[in-house]
């Protein structure tokens, strides 16, 4: 108790300086959120999460099922019934140059309305826990995790040139083949869906909206669409 008591306080003495939620996240070095009872967050494959807010707007990718949803507190407002993942499957700590998506709770941090993708909604990938689990496991150097962690509360957002990688997100096809999309994984990482599926979701999408990635590791489906196979 005691212990959690500091880390309350460590953090509500960081954002009383004005140090967004992700600073506070590295500085406090806060345990993974304990699961309550049996709620929509803790029926998914994935780490437990917090309640859903009544009018939160959130995004669901289901890696099992293929599908993203958007869900305004506990209500599916838009469902994209199909995506390609990174081409090596999908882990939680997600190696640079793996190809791997990574699984976990994460948050739209940055958006790029001038991609080759169409459009690109980063996450802050990685987070403090991935990092902290990273470095724990022997996959983050001392060195690298000491950097991402003064990068981070220099800029309130995660660096990309660590051991973990980074610059992953949600984006559309650009001029890619909807074809080739339809019928096997081809990003290096990153959650893609179509460019009119990309548009669709820039309505609810925003800077700080929460983004779900649940669903079996290590795993790459090579499988034909729902599409693909009409």
């Amino acid at each position: 108790m005691a212990k959690q008591y500091l880390r309350a306080l460590a953090a509500a003495t960081l954002m009383l300086f004005g140090v967004t939620t992700a600073q506070a996240a590295v500085e406090a070095l806060p345990s993974t959120a304990a699961s309550g009872s049996v709620t929509l967050w803790s029926e998914l494959n994935a780490t437990p999460l917090p309640a859903v807010l009544p009018n939160e707007v959130w995004v669901n990718i289901d890696l099992e099922s293929r599908e993203m949803a958007v869900y305004r507190g506990d209500t599916r407002v838009l469902l994209i019934p199909y995506l390609a993942i990174g081409n090596a499957g999908a882990q939680r700590i997600r190696m640079e140059g793996s190809s791997q998506t990574p699984i976990g709770e994460f948050h739209v941090s940055h958006v790029n309305r001038q991609s080759d993708f169409k459009l690109f909604f980063g996450i802050d990938y990685p987070t403090p826990d991935i990092a902290r689990e990273a470095w724990r496991d022997g996959l983050m150097t001392t060195s690298d995790y000491t950097y991402y962690r003064n990068y981070l509360r220099q800029h309130g957002t995660p660096p990309g040139d660590t051991a973990l990688g980074g610059s992953i997100g949600i984006h559309g096809l650009g001029a890619r083949s909807a074809r080739l999309h339809s019928r096997m994984d081809w990003t290096e990482g990153c959650i893609a869906i179509t460019n009119a599926e990309i548009d669709a979701l820039d309505r609810w999408v925003k800077i700080g909206t929460r983004v779900v990635i649940h669903g079996p590791a290590n795993r790459s489906f090579q499988r034909v669409s729902p599409q693909a196979s009409r």
